[in-house]
């Protein structure tokens, strides 16, 4: 498998993950963090992690969220995302990665009426991805942003794929350019002694997965040390 160029399926999480990161910045300096994934319309819930973060690790950098945001990517789900967020204390810096969920408006004749046989039912792809960038405020899938000091790589599919497959769906496609830009933050951080941390819904090849799932917000918050020094 070309590692530039792949299609690999989506492996979406079951229900909220919920973990906080401690990782070292400049001068060794303990940098805690929490990442969290699949809200997917659980907003109520989402406003309890919000709450139940804040009380446990007030001074969080970072809160990065590893995509499925939304339960099918309509405008008006992002906005509900978006005043929960705002109700609720959270660290200045989140980092959005978008996941399989943000493309499932197609499924739909209207919000209310499931068609998957009618599919992709006049949703455009450019649509999905605009929803996207005028939510998360930027312009492109992949970017760079920093929790304290420890740079956070965002990164995400560049295409739905059944809009370019008849037998595909959840596919994901990342570019030559990413890849690219992947491997040239990773070695610039590198020689830098640096930690880094990498926000993507899908799994990759070669990649450690740590996951945890609960159904209730309280047992979400037990810790996980995931570690991220540098040898």
């Amino acid at each position: 498998m070309d590692r530039r160029a792949f299609m690999v399926a989506a492996g979406a999480a079951a229900g909220t993950a919920v973990v906080p990161a401690t990782a070292e910045a400049a001068e060794g300096r303990p940098v805690r963090f929490t990442i969290l994934s699949d809200i997917q319309g659980d907003l109520a819930d989402f406003g309890h992690a919000l709450d139940d973060l804040h009380s446990v690790n007030p001074g969080s950098a970072g809160l990065g969220i590893a995509s499925d945001i939304t339960p099918r990517g309509y405008d008006f789900e992002y906005a509900e995302v978006r005043a929960t967020l705002d109700r609720h204390p959270h660290p200045r810096e989140v980092a959005w990665a978008i996941g399989n969920h943000e493309f499932s408006v197609p499924k739909w004749r209207d919000p209310d009426t499931l068609a998957q046989e009618t599919w992709p039912n006049g949703t455009t792809e450019d649509s999905l991805f605009r929803s996207f960038f005028r939510f998360a405020g930027r312009n492109t899938i992949y970017r760079e942003t920093s929790f304290g000091g420890v740079p956070v790589l965002c990164l995400g599919t560049e295409r739905y794929a059944k809009y370019h497959g008849p037998k595909l769906w959840d596919e994901v496609r990342l570019s030559d350019r990413q890849f690219t830009w992947l491997e040239q933050r990773l070695e610039f951080w590198l020689a830098r002694r640096k930690p880094v941390m990498v926000l993507t819904h899908q799994v990759s090849p070669r990649a450690v997965v740590i996951k945890a799932r609960d159904f209730t917000t309280r047992t979400w918050l037990k810790q996980i040390t995931v570690p991220l020094h540098t040898s």
